[in-house]
C-alpha cells in the first residue's frame, strides 16, 4: 500500500506543537503518514521523560555516610525510576525490548557508587575493577571486592554538572566522553540485544563528582537469544537528530551474531540531495564483544551534512544496508531554532567518564568465547563472575581451566 507523504508544513498543521518550528528548519523534507505518526509517538514519549536535575541534595532517600562506619545510602527511587525510563526510551528508539531493574544488582551499584566517591576516585584513569586505588581502613575487604565486581561489569559514568538522571543515560548512548576513542563500549551494553535488566547507582565524592553506575555485563545474559539480528545506529527507519550529530559522536552497526572480521568501506548517502560520502575512521571492534555482540563496527559520518527531516542510506560494504530518516525529538527546543540547520555540539566540561581497556572490554568476549556452550547454571556462573577478578588472563588459559575443572 503506498504512503501519502506530506512536506513538513503540512506536518506542522497537522500536529502543530511537535513540528511547530520543523518547517523552518527543513521545509522540503518528506515525511510519510506512517512516519509522522512514529516521530510525534517518540517526541510525546521525551517529551514525558522527566528532565529534573540532580545534585547531592535530592539524588538520594537515604544520604550515604563515606567514612568510618561506613554506609553506601540509598538513592531516590525518582532517580532510578527516571534513569531506567531513558534507558528503556532509547532502546525502543531501536526496536528492542525494555529491561528491569535488578534489586540485587542496584544495591551492588550502590555500594559501588559510594566505594568510588569515598575514595574520590580519579574520573580521568580506568576506574573499572579500580586497579589503581588502595582500600581504605574504613571499607571492608568484602564490600571493597564487590566494589570491583561491579565496576569491572559496569557502565561508568562521572561528571560535577547538576545533570538529570536521563543526561547520564544519553552520555553513554553517544559515546562522546570514551577516553578510549570510537568503540562505543557503552552504547553497546546499554543497546544489547541480549540484555535484560541492570542495577543503578550513583554518589557523590567530596571533589564534587558524581559517580554513576549502571551493571552492564550480566553473565546470564550471555546465554540469551537475541531479540534481533542488527542493531545500527543511527536505528533504521526514524532517528532523532541530537543524538546523530555532535563532536566524538560515532556511529556503528552491531551484529549480534555474525561475524565480519575485516573494517569494511561504509558510504553514506543523503537520499534528498543524492550526494554520498565515505565514512571515515571505520573501526572493527568485534574482538571486545560489548554488548555480546558477534561484531562491532564504528566509523564518523565524515564530512556529509546531517539534516533534520533527509534521509540517509548506510551501505556499510558487503554486511549491510539500511535507511534512516532525521526528526528533532527535543520539542522543546524547535521554537529556538534558526532556519539553518545547527551543530549539536555538547557543551565543553570536565571529563564525564573514564572507561579503558578493562574488563567490559576484554571481559565479555573472553567469558562468550568460553562459556558460549555452556549451560545455564546459576551456581557457575556467580564463580564464573569471581574468576573475572585480577590480571589473570593469559591467553583466556585461566578461564578455561577454571570452567573445565568447575564441569
Amino acid at each position: 500500500m503506498l504512503l501519502r507523504k506530506f512536506s513538513i508544513a503540512a506536518i506542522a498543521l497537522i500536529i502543530a506543537a511537535p513540528f511547530s518550528g520543523l518547517s523552518q528548519t527543513t521545509q522540503a523534507a518528506t515525511f510519510t503518514s506512517t512516519e509522522v505518526k512514529q516521530v510525534h509517538h517518540f517526541q510525546n514519549q521525551y517529551s514525558d521523560l522527566s528532565k529534573t536535575e540532580y545534585d547531592a541534595n535530592n539524588i538520594y532517600a537515604q544520604k550515604p555516610h563515606l567514612k568510618r562506619k561506613f554506609k553506601e545510602g540509598v538513592l531516590a527511587p525518582a532517580y532510578i525510576n527516571d534513569q531506567l525510563a531513558y534507558i528503556n526510551y532509547y532502546r525502543s528508539l531501536f526496536g528492542l525490548n525494555p529491561i528491569t531493574e535488578n534489586k540485587t544488582a542496584e544495591k551492588n551499584a550502590q555500594k559501588t557508587a559510594a566505594v568510588m566517591a569515598a575514595i574520590n576516585a580519579n574520573p580521568f584513569v580506568n576506574q573499572h575493577g579500580l586497579p589503581g586505588d588502595k582500600r581504605p581502613a574504613f571499607v571492608g575487604k568484602s564490600l571493597w571486592k564487590l566494589a570491583q565486581d561491579t565496576s569491572e561489569t559496569s557502565n561508568l559514568n562521572f561528571n560535577v554538572n547538576n545533570e538529570s538522571a536521563g543526561d547520564v543515560v544519553t552520555d553513554l548512548i553517544t559515546d562522546r566522553y570514551n577516553l578510549t576513542g570510537s568503540d562505543t563500549g557503552h552504547r553497546a551494553w546499554l543497546l544489547s540485544s541480549r540484555l535484560s535488566s541492570t542495577g543503578i547507582g550513583a554518589a557523590y565524592g567530596s571533589n564534587g563528582y558524581r559517580y554513576s553506575v549502571e551493571k552492564v555485563l550480566n553473565v546470564n545474559d550471555i546465554f540469551r537469544e537475541a531479540s534481533q539480528p542488527v542493531v545500527a545506529y543511527p536505528s533504521a527507519r526514524i532517528f532523532p537528530i541530537e543524538l546523530a550529530k555532535g563532536e566524538n559522536v560515532a556511529w556503528s552497526l552491531y551484529l549480534s551474531d555474525k561475524t565480519v572480521n575485516k573494517n569494511p568501506k561504509v558510504t553514506i548517502t543523503d537520499e534528498d540531495t543524492g550526494k554520498s560520502y565515505s565514512g571515515t575512521h571505520v573501526e572493527n571492534y568485534s574482538d571486545s564483544a560489548f554488548g555480546n555482540f558477534k561484531s562491532i563496527i564504528t566509523y564518523s559520518p565524515g564530512a556529509t551534512p546531517i539534516v533534520v527531516g533527509h534521509q540517509y542510506e548506510i551501505n556499510v560494504d558487503g554486511v549491510y544496508k539500511y535507511s534512516f530518516k532525521l526528526f528533532e525529538q527535543d520539542t522543546a527546543q524547535i521554537a529556538n531554532q534558526e532556519a539553518t540547520p545547527q551543530s549539536y555540539q555538547p557543551i565543553a566540561s570536565l571529563q564525564k567518564d573514564a572507561h579503558s581497556n578493562s574488563a567490559l572490554f576484554d571481559q565479555s568476549a573472553k567469558l562468550s568465547a568460553t562459556l558460549k556452550q555452556k549451560k545455564n547454571d546459576p551456581v557457575k556462573n556467580g564463580k564464573y563472575l569471581d574468576a573475572l577478578k585480577g590480571k589473570q588472563w593469559q591467553n583466556n588459559f585461566f578461564i578455561n581451566r577454571f570452567i573445565f575443572q568447575n564441569d
